[in-house]
């Protein structure tokens, strides 16, 4: 097919839309991201990558800008679906009618447009500046443009136009302005010097509520509820899958600069449309209820983490709370392998307070975490499940106790004291000859709180009064002893007074460490008989004996 002359080719058309299409997509990117976000930096490189081909069809880039769509060289290269809406709308409701491009402009000056065109947009109502203005003051050298003024009715008055358009294209648009001046139906701004109706005090009052709540109105926000809108209403499979693709997007964009109340609505609001929107095609629903399941994810996650430590993030509490709250049970092994990282109170509260919601609801989850979990998460999953009481997870924890990790056996002893059924407090009478001396004493510490327990008796006796003794420091056996005789009362008597006056003819008085200890648990037992024994001491040969027996008659209690 023959091109008319003076007509661009198909190719060096789609290579133009190729570079509006670029440009419009990219303007959302670099609005809704930081500059230190890899999509804003692989936006920035698309952009500037999209204009090489360009400069091989043409010097410059002169486009024309209409109500729907945007020309070049008298072909529309980018279209919007509908009037009213989108890039080209607004830059014609703003008076912006030609834009040329120059080669270079990639490197800096597009992108001072872009910023240029948003930062109009959201200018309020009563600002004295617009579009032209704010491009004036960019003194861009290789971007030029034409504007008109249009009045609230659309009738063209005058043209502003850069300095530097070619006298060609500014005399065109000249005459295009002159010839609409010229118009029935044209008017001039000048004849209206006042109105004849002004607004009472209550309508002023009521229009300026109305502004005001339109300022503080958040556009990030606006621009959520209205693709979760389009999501549920347009049927449109390629529509909905454009729209799931943005939030692809939006979710860990609003997660990193601690937009977390509003992830957490997109994550509500998924999944009322996944359970009403009509007609949405299973692959669909599957993608929407996808991202709950996403959030917990461990890079999410840790992005999450590093956001709440971040000392530039002050996002409320309960803020936090919410998207945190949106956590599944698969999130567990990361968020408690975490909590222990967490500096900020606040953060760890939270933190707490999701897990524990998780392993409430989810009890399960958290006896599998801590049957089998990874090792960095298995402390902190031990002592939430103590801290909420979860009976069940017991037998899990009691396996633990034969772990060679030191600290994690006591954390094992003290969830079992906590949770105290018959099998932790089981469990916790063989941790007493535990090969740690700091899990022995815990244990002890745990069941003496308790006021002793059924099997405790049995196992000091055996502590006390079998071969092992010998190996134990005197602080150890002091305690044990004490505990002894707090637990046996006045029964203990006969097995103290063999160690102090042995019988049969080969039985030996025991060691002074041991008599010294003995002594004190005299002292637990506080029976006239004990104290006879102990005053029997007072004279002992060894010094350690008789050291002993004074401390405890000093301190005998009354």
């Amino acid at each position: 097919m023959q091109v008319a002359a003076g007509e661009p080719s198909a190719v060096d058309v789609r290579v133009v839309e190729e570079l509006l299409r670029v440009l419009v997509k990219g303007q959302r990117a670099l609005q809704m991201y930081l500059p230190n976000n890899p999509v804003y930096q692989r936006t920035l490189q698309q952009v500037t990558d999209a204009f090489a081909p360009v400069w091989e069809v043409t010097g410059r880039v002169v486009l024309d800008v209409h109500e729907d769509h945007v020309a070049w060289e008298g072909m529309p290269v980018f279209r919007q679906a509908e009037k009213g809406e989108g890039l080209p709308w607004q830059l014609y409701k703003d008076g912006l009618r030609q834009l040329v491009l120059r080669p270079g402009v990639e490197t800096r000056e597009i992108f001072d447009l872009r910023g240029t065109i948003n930062h109009a947009r959201m200018l309020p109502a009563d600002s004295t500046d617009d579009l032209l203005t704010l491009m004036w003051e960019q003194e861009f050298s290789l971007i030029e443009y034409a504007f008109v003024e249009v009045s609230g009715d659309g009738a063209e008055f005058h043209m502003e136009r850069s300095r530097d358009i070619p006298a060609a294209e500014a005399t065109a648009a000249d005459t295009r302005a002159e010839a609409a001046a010229g118009r029935p139906g044209v008017v001039d701004l000048a004849d209206f010097d006042a109105t004849l109706y002004f607004l009472d005090d209550a309508e002023v009052r009521y229009v300026q509520a109305g502004l005001d709540e339109e300022y503080r109105r958040d556009i990030r926000e606006a621009a959520i509820d209205a693709l979760l809108d389009i999501l549920e209403t347009q049927r449109a499979p390629a529509v909905r899958e454009e729209v799931v693709g943005l939030l692809e997007e939006i979710l860990p964009a609003q997660l990193a600069t601690g937009g977390f109340r509003v992830a957490a609505r997109i994550l509500r609001e998924l999944r009322i449309i996944a359970s009403r929107a009509p007609d949405l095609d299973p692959a669909l629903r599957d993608a929407v209820l996808s991202f709950e399941e996403r959030l917990s994810t461990p890079d999410i996650l840790l992005q999450l983490f590093r956001v709440l430590e971040e000392s530039a993030t002050h996002a409320p509490e309960e803020d936090v709370g919410e998207v945190l709250r949106e956590l599944r049970p698969q999130a567990l092994p990361v968020v408690l392998a975490q909590l222990a990282r967490i500096t900020s109170p606040s953060a760890r509260r939270t933190l707490e307070s999701s897990v524990e919601a998780i392993a409430r609801t989810r009890p399960e989850a958290l006896a599998a975490l801590i049957d089998g979990g990874p090792g960095e998460a298995l402390a902190p999953a031990i002592a939430l499940a103590a801290r909420l009481g979860l009976t069940s997870v017991v037998p899990a924890i009691v396996k633990h106790l034969g772990s060679p990790d030191v600290a994690l056996r006591l954390i094992v002893v003290r969830a079992l004291a906590d949770l105290g059924t018959p099998t932790a407090i089981t469990a916790i009478e063989g941790a007493l000859s535990d090969a740690e001396r700091s899990v022995r004493q815990a244990a002890l510490n745990a069941l003496m709180a308790r006021g002793g327990s059924g099997g405790l008796l049995g196992h000091l006796e055996r502590l006390l009064f079998g071969s092992d003794d010998a190996q134990r420091e005197r602080s150890e056996r002091r305690a044990l002893f004490e505990a002894y005789g707090t637990v046996a009362g006045p029964a203990a008597i006969p097995r103290l007074r063999e160690l102090f006056e042995p019988r049969g003819l080969f039985r030996r008085r025991a060691a002074a460490d041991v008599l010294a200890s003995a002594l004190f648990a005299l002292s637990k037992v506080a029976t006239p008989e004990a104290r006879l024994l102990a005053e029997r001491c007072i004279a002992d040969k060894d010094p350690v004996v008789r050291g002993a027996a004074n401390a405890v008659l000093r301190d005998w209690p009354a």
